[in-house]
């Protein structure tokens, strides 16, 4: 299942590392930011990245 042009695995898996880097970079820094927040970013990083692409293709393909 391709979504704007890339597979819904590579979208979920890159979300996976965004929340894996917060998630390192929460541990190294001694809990600076909420788990509220490494849980949110990835959701909104998989949202916006659908969305740019999307809004790319569109612009690509002759703004139809």
């Amino acid at each position: 299942m391709e979504i704007a042009g890339k597979t819904l695995r590579r979208r979920i898996v890159t979300a996976v590392v965004v929340f894996v880097a917060l998630v390192a970079y929460d541990y190294a820094t001694g809990s600076a930011v909420s788990w509220a927040i490494n849980a949110i970013v990835p959701v909104l990083f998989f949202a916006v990245s659908i969305a740019t692409d999307a809004a790319l293709q569109r612009w690509l393909d002759g703004g139809e």
